[in-house]
This record gives structure tokens, C-alpha cells and sequence, in this order.
């Protein structure tokens, strides 16, 4: 969790942030370019490596649980990435079977955690233990921060993480294997089958 994201419609972001250039995106993919929330709004590669590794690591996601205990995030900063939407897949006798998470409401974010390696930004979103009406597809995700909740995160130094109103709203369907090429990025892969 979580492998892959959506932000379908920026329009929310746009008004947020009074810029222009945010395109819609259904297929957002490790290593690929997204946009973070700190200061400001900027890009960076969602794989997150320490300053100090001799090599890239690209950890997409680190656990809420123990974020500040770990060394590789010890000089990370806080974020936020806008989404609003997520897959997951779900393990059964017959294989993997992709579902795709949303909240058709409003916009919400990732808590997400960024730093500098070799002078790329890099993001990692946090994970939790998955409220109990998504467990049965996946036993973890995202850490999600609604609008009321962003300024907090993002200046808090002891921001207690716990499932949101929003995570208790998620409505989850069942989407094509169009979805698992990182390649396709378009309308398709939320569609419902």
C-alpha cells in the first residue's frame, strides 16, 4: 500500500493554490513526477532517499507508526500530496484484482514526508493500519488528511494519526487490469467493471 493514485480532478487543488498548469491524472505510479504541498507547491519523484544512502532507495510509503523512530527519515520534511483517489489489490486464489478508493466529495491529501538526495526531491506517502471497512482488500492506507486538517499536519510536531472522517466515507469498486501498466493514464483505469 499504496502503489498507485489518482488526482482526476485538480479543479479543488487549482482554487487551493491559484495555479494553472495541474492536468488530470488516473495512473500515478512510483517514480513518476507528483506534486507535493509544503511551503508551497512543488514536484518531486514519489521514492523517497535518504541523504545519506550511497544509492537510491525509493520508498514510496513509510509507516506512520514509527516515522520518527527511523534513521531514513530522521531530516525529512513534512507534506502533503493531493489525491482523490487510490488502488489497492486485493490477493485471491485466482490472483491479484485491482479496486480503486475514492471519495467523490471533495479533494484530500496523503500525509507524505520529502527530502533531497543528490539534489532530486524525493516524497514517500504514509501509511496506517486500514479502517475496518477497507480491510478486506488491503490491511493497510494512505494516512489521509482532510482540508480542516492540512495546517495541522503540516506544523505540528506531535500530529496523532488516526483515521479521518474521509477514510470512513471511502466507496471502493473493482477496476480492469488496464490499471497495472503504469504506461495507461487515462479515464480507463477507474472505470468501473
Amino acid at each position: 500500500m499504496c502503489g498507485r493514485f489518482a488526482l482526476r480532478n485538480p479543479l479543488a487543488l487549482k482554487k487551493t493554490i491559484k495555479v494553472n498548469e495541474i492536468e488530470p491524472r488516473f495512473n500515478i505510479a512510483p517514480n513518476q513526477k507528483i506534486n507535493l504541498i509544503a511551503d508551497s507547491l512543488l514536484q518531486a519523484k514519489w521514492g523517497f532517499t535518504p541523504y545519506w544512502a550511497k544509492e537510491p532507495f525509493n520508498l514510496i510509503n513509510a509507516r506512520s507508526e514509527t516515522i520518527w523512530k527511523k534513521k531514513s527519515f530522521k531530516d525529512a520534511s513534512k507534506c502533503l500530496v493531493p489525491a482523490d483517489g487510490w488502488y489497492e489489490w486485493k490477493k485471491t486464489d485466482s490472483g491479484k484484482i485491482p479496486y480503486f478508493h475514492e471519495y467523490r466529495n471533495e479533494l484530500f491529501y496523503f500525509a507524505g514526508i520529502y527530502g533531497g538526495y543528490r539534489g532530486e526531491l524525493g516524497v514517500a506517502i504514509l501509511t496506517m493500519e486500514a479502517s475496518p471497512s477497507l480491510k478486506e482488500i488491503h490491511h493497510r492506507m494512505p494516512v489521509i488528511i482532510d482540508e480542516n486538517s492540512k495546517d495541522e499536519w503540516l506544523n505540528s510536531k506531535n500530529f496523532e494519526f488516526s483515521v479521518s472522517r474521509i477514510s470512513n466515507l471511502i466507496e471502493t469498486y473493482e477496476v480492469s487490469t488496464y490499471v497495472n501498466n503504469p504506461e495507461n493514464d487515462s479515464e480507463r483505469c477507474v472505470k468501473q467493471t
